[in-house]
């Protein structure tokens, strides 16, 4: 996984050595999501249907790996916000598919995230899980008070120019 100084958002892109995130929801691969998801604790109850329901109303980040000749190969990770574009923002459905566990695409998916250009401003972040605690907390998401699974991460308030 490349280093900080070359990745950033860039022509609706996050890019990152071979990675990339995009917000273009016509690139995501709908059986991938639904495979993934439909086995995790979160989703797994819900029909194929009202997941890609939830996925197309939420702002969709698909994390992607390019083949070595520079064209995207395939799909490897998916995160979810439902939000304002204002005031808040809740992450959801992050997965990464398990032949790159452990690679630093699960932190590059949330980089792309939380800077992504039009959520310059969002300063609730929340999301919630059973037992992640400790990736989210590099990010600056906390516990939230009197919650076991509830997190947050409250950035300063910026004023609009």
């Amino acid at each position: 996984m490349s280093g900080a100084d070359d990745e950033g958002w860039q022509g609706g892109l996050f890019t990152a050595g071979a990675f990339e995130v995009s917000t273009d929801r016509n690139r995501l691969d709908r059986t991938l999501i639904l495979n993934t998801l439909s086995d995790t604790y979160w989703a797994g109850d819900l029909s194929p249907d009202r997941l890609m329901e939830s996925v197309a109303n939420g702002l969709p980040f698909g994390l992607y790996q390019r083949s070595d000749s520079g064209s995207v190969a395939r799909q490897i990770g998916f995160a979810r916000l439902v939000t304002d574009m204002t005031r808040f923002a809740w992450v959801s459905d992050v997965f990464v598919i398990d032949s790159h566990k452990g690679q630093g695409c699960g932190t590059l998916l949330m980089r792309a995230m939380l800077s992504y250009p039009p959520l310059e401003h969002v300063y609730n972040w929340t999301l919630a899980t059973r037992d992640a605690h400790g990736f989210y907390e590099q990010f600056g998401f906390r516990l939230a008070d009197g919650k076991d699974a509830t997190m947050q991460l409250k950035r300063p308030k910026k004023p609009i120019s």
